[in-house]
């Protein structure tokens, strides 16, 4: 079960894989996994924890990058192309972070042995 919580409205932004967005990381991430597209975002992890799912729209993304210019309310979304990128431009959406709720263990008494 997961439970949902509003982080307000975020800045959007684009980045790709290409020089100029990445920076010269391509698809290394900051947490080591390998960048994909409608999925990896990038975010400063000082406003969401990193592998973190995070909702937009109707699509869920993982925390998996920081970007030098993610700060703050601001959201980096990765693409495949800088067409794609350009496409995007800025966009300025509601965002949630989905937490999963730990289920309670039921307490139970163990029962004590008989002796004979």
């Amino acid at each position: 079960q997961a439970k949902s919580i509003n982080m307000g409205e975020f800045k959007l932004t684009a980045y790709c894989p290409c020089e100029a967005c990445s920076e010269g990381y391509g698809r290394h991430t900051h947490s080591g996994k390998t960048a994909r597209s409608d999925h990896t975002i990038a975010v400063d992890t000082d406003v969401i924890d990193m592998g973190s799912k995070v909702k937009i729209g109707k699509k869920i993304y993982t925390a998996e990058d920081v970007g030098g210019k993610v700060n703050g309310d601001h959201i980096d979304i990765l693409f495949d192309t800088h067409e794609e990128v350009e496409e995007f431009g800025t966009k300025h959406k509601n965002v949630k972070v989905i937490r999963k709720t730990k289920h309670k263990k039921k307490h139970t008494k163990k029962r004590k042995k008989k002796r004979k």
